[in-house]
């Protein structure tokens, strides 16, 4: 089968997926939900770093429910979609701009000429990087954007800190590209265990990712590599290059998570504060994933789509 269902997660009304071959070679997997002929549209969702399509099947019924068709796709690296390196845990990237390429091949070939129009994207983490490149890169296609705690810098500061640049680029020097980062490994138990996560307070949705995952071990994915964390910083410094912001006219909200210990509130304020169109909410108490987050922070979100 093409999707993974559970017990607390069946696979949403009007599901077809397939996979996709980059120019590389690299395939990965898309889907989409719901009637062609949504009254809404489209809203594209693009999630994070270890993310998979099945994560989202509960935003999926939420976006249907509100009148929308949702595409979405796994990264390459992640998911379903083929991985870069032998240990498949290894959460590697090349390049950044692969994603963005294999998210321009998914618009062309799988979302535009099937999904209804108008189109919005919705993005979290890592896919709020790709997204925000990708908004730049190819402008027009899409109405309107949400971006949920996305990775515009690292850690608390507001772009990247210099321990953390000075690591990706030893590693790059060195050509310890395939390495784990410092104390990274394998997913193992750890990645199970409620207490303490920097993710979300909702236990339930928390249980439903670890039963996704142990339903198909497939979808495991563990810590990123320095070659990962060297173009993650190079992809965040994109972002905040003079005139990419600014370039951007889709009109943007941009929610950050309060309690975030991932991703920068302030890096988001900041580049908030040079999108043309853009609206900045910062969700109180909050952790990093706001759309697996308890009802009352993830409600906060989902109201962004609430308007006709």
């Amino acid at each position: 089968m093409l999707f993974v269902a559970t017990e607390r997660d069946p696979v949403p009304g009007g599901a077809h997926g397939e996979f996709l071959e980059a120019r590389d070679g690299t395939r990965f997997r898309v889907a989409r939900f719901g009637a062609d002929g949504a009254r809404r549209g489209t809203v594209v969702v693009l999630n994070g770093r270890t993310e998979f399509i099945e994560k989202y099947f509960e935003v999926v019924g939420d976006l249907m429910a509100r009148g929308f068709s949702v595409a979405t796709l796994d990264w390459r690296g992640q998911g379903r979609s083929d991985r870069a390196l032998d240990n498949p845990h290894k959460g590697h990237a090349d390049d950044f701009a692969d994603f963005v390429s294999d998210l321009r091949q998914a618009w062309l070939e799988f979302i535009e000429p099937h999904c209804p129009a108008p189109f919005r994207m919705l993005c979290h983490s890592m896919g709020g990087n790709i997204g925000l490149r990708y908004l730049r890169e190819h402008p027009g296609g899409f109405e309107s954007a949400v971006f949920c705690a996305p990775m515009w810098g690292l850690g608390r500061g507001s772009s990247v800190a210099g321990w953390m640049r000075a690591i990706a680029g030893l590693g790059h020097w060195l050509r310890l590209h395939t390495r784990y980062v410092p104390g990274g490994g394998d997913f193992d138990a750890g990645h199970r265990v409620f207490e303490g996560n920097v993710l979300t307070q909702d236990r339930t949705r928390f249980d439903r990712f670890t039963a996704q995952v142990d339903a198909d071990p497939r979808l495991e994915l563990g810590s990123p590599t320095l070659g990962w964390a060297n173009q993650a910083v190079r992809s965040i410094d994109a972002v905040h290059a003079d005139g990419f912001a600014e370039a951007i006219e889709t009109p943007i909200r941009v929610y950050s998570a309060a309690r975030d210990s991932l991703v920068s509130v302030g890096a988001h304020r900041r580049v908030a504060g040079r999108l043309p169109n853009a609206e900045h909410i910062v969700v109180p108490d909050a952790k990093h994933e706001i759309l697996m987050e308890l009802d009352r922070y993830r409600e906060q979100l989902l109201a962004a789509f609430e308007a006709a």
